[in-house]
């Protein structure tokens, strides 16, 4: 096993796996959701994946459909969906740029490569790094939050379908979820 840290913490290390692997769920989602607007799926791809990173497309397809979801009385839920969103790409950031592995603290343990680069103190090894923990209990709360992100989309894009007379089935809004802690 490359990660030994993931081989101690299996269940973890499910969730991370598939934190990371679900989070291209949501940007399909947001490409759906402002396609359903725009009209034009061609341009609406384009837009959002020809850029590299995901706070740009989050923030492209926030432009492309603020004005339309506001023109539906959808403005509210519509932010409510891409500050979610940007929740999520945060989560996902920080697991998908950062080093694991065992503390002997009893739970696993990460640091982002990317903060400690931006750091301006001298870093002169790994072993200094400072590290953040994750549990199965909160990292259960990141995958039910990606999925309270997955259902407000679908809910925006839906609602958005029926407001402007497009064919559609019905989606529930999800119940309001705080957004989880990114570590212990």
């Amino acid at each position: 096993m490359i990660l030994s840290a993931f081989g101690k913490f299996s269940d973890e290390a499910a969730i991370i796996g598939r934190l990371l692997a679900g989070y291209t769920v949501l940007e399909i989602d947001l490409l759906n959701c402002v396609q359903m607007g725009v009209g034009d799926f061609d341009a609406v791809l384009k837009g959002l994946f020809k850029l590299r990173g995901e706070k740009k497309r989050i923030e492209v397809g926030e432009a492309l459909g603020k004005p339309i979801y506001q023109g539906l009385n959808l403005g509210t839920d519509f932010d409510e969906a891409i500050s979610a969103m940007q929740h999520c790409r945060v989560i996902r950031n920080q697991y998908a740029h950062c080093n694991w592995w065992n503390d002997y603290s009893g739970q696993l343990a990460f640091a982002n490569l990317e903060d400690a680069a931006k750091a301006k103190t001298v870093v002169t090894d790994l072993l200094k790094l400072l590290p953040n923990h994750v549990d199965v209990p909160l990292l259960q709360a990141q995958e039910a939050f990606f999925t309270y992100t997955d259902g407000l989309l679908a809910y925006v894009n839906y609602e958005g379908r029926k407001r402007a007379n497009k064919p559609t089935g019905p989606v529930a809004k999800p119940a309001p979820m705080n957004p989880p802690a990114l570590h212990l």
